[in-house]
C-alpha cells in the first residue's frame, strides 16, 4: 500500500474540498474507498465532498442507521456505506456487501470499513483522517493495488 496524497484540513468546509479533490483526481466507476478515523474526525464531511466531486446533487447524510445510501448519477451509482454499528463480518455480508463491491459501475465509499479489514481485497483506496490539533486534521490517502 502506498501513500498517494497527504493533506491538512482546518475546517469542515476544507475537509469537504479535499474530498472533492480526491473524487476528481482519483476516483472512477468500480473503485472502493475505505474511510477510517476516530469518531467525529470528519469522515462524513469527506464523503460529502467526494459526492460533490462526483457530481452528486443530493444532500449526502451519514447512513449510520440505515447503513447504506445510494445516489444514482448518469454512468454510475455512488454507494455510501457506514459500518459503525456493525459488530461482525457476517452482518456486512448480510448487508449485501459483495453486490455493491462487484458493481463495475459503482463507486463504493465505506465509513468505518477498517473495522473489517479482511473483507477488502485490492484494489482500493484507504483514506485515514486523524486529529493533529483541536482544529486541524491530517488526511492521508493510500492506494492498495493488486501489484503491491
Amino acid at each position: 500500500m502506498k501513500i498517494i496524497a497527504r493533506w491538512q484540513s482546518k475546517s469542515e468546509e476544507e475537509t469537504r474540498k479535499w474530498g472533492e479533490k480526491l473524487a476528481k483526481d482519483f476516483l472512477r466507476p468500480g473503485d472502493l474507498v475505505i474511510v477510517a478515523g476516530e469518531l467525529g474526525v470528519g469522515k462524513t464531511q469527506l464523503v460529502k465532498g467526494i459526492a460533490k466531486g462526483l457530481g452528486i446533487k443530493e444532500e449526502v447524510k451519514s447512513p449510520s442507521f440505515s447503513l447504506v445510501h445510494e445516489y444514482r448519477k448518469e454512468g454510475f451509482t455512488f454507494y455510501h456505506l457506514d459500518f459503525y454499528r456493525l459488530e461482525k463480518e457476517e452482518e456486512v455480508v448480510d448487508l449485501g456487501w459483495e453486490e455493491y463491491r462487484e458493481d463495475e459501475k459503482g463507486i463504493v465509499v465505506v465509513e468505518w470499513g477498517d473495522k473489517f479489514p479482511f473483507l477488502f481485497s485490492p484494489p482500493f483506496f484507504l483514506v485515514h483522517l486523524s486529529y493533529r490539533e483541536e482544529d486541524t486534521r491530517d488526511i492521508e490517502v493510500y492506494y492498495d493495488s493488486c501489484s503491491g
